[in-house]
């Protein structure tokens, strides 16, 4: 059987290794984390990307129905014979115009919403992965702390038994 002098040692430096290992896992399991953030946050960025993307051929494509809609508002003009340059036909005209650009102000501003939605999610992703790297930072900071306060209380045990057997 091992004296308590040498039971003290071991059983210091085995506890000083459990916190190490723990340190060292708990940054793993933090930088870990910043990744994960960091691919969401580049996918957050692509989504809006994306979005704008999809805005524009959205804009595009009403554009392309809206100038459908005024040639089928000339051919039925010409046809019975009115002009489209006064009158009611150009009031029609004139309001088809208007409400076009309504419609695609409302489009880009709903893809800016849905958009400005994605990079706020990826700015909360990147600020989620600084504070898991910080953690992770602090974790070792904090395993050899917890190390040294165990090594102290270590060697204060041994010279209390030093001092005890020298005085017996």
């Amino acid at each position: 059987m091992c004296d308590p002098v040498t039971l003290t040692v071991a059983a210091t430096a085995v506890t000083m290794a459990g916190q190490g290992m723990s340190a060292l896992q708990q940054a793993s399991q933090y930088k870990y984390q910043a990744r994960v953030a960091e691919r969401n946050a580049s996918l957050e960025n692509e989504a809006a990307r994306v979005e704008q993307e999809n805005t524009r051929t959205e804009a595009l494509a009403h554009y392309r129905r809206v100038a459908a809609l005024k040639g089928q508002q000339r051919v039925t003009a010409a046809a019975n014979g009115v002009s489209l340059e006064f009158g009611s036909a150009a009031d029609v005209a004139d309001d088809t115009d208007m409400l076009a650009r309504e419609d695609v102000t409302r489009i880009y501003e709903q893809g800016f919403q849905r958009s400005r939605g994605f990079e706020i999610n990826a700015s909360n992703e990147r600020a989620q992965a600084r504070a898991a790297k910080a953690g992770a930072k602090n974790a070792i900071v904090s395993g050899i702390f917890d190390m040294g306060s165990t090594a102290l209380g270590g060697a204060t045990q041994y010279s209390k038994m030093k001092a005890g057997r020298a005085g017996a």
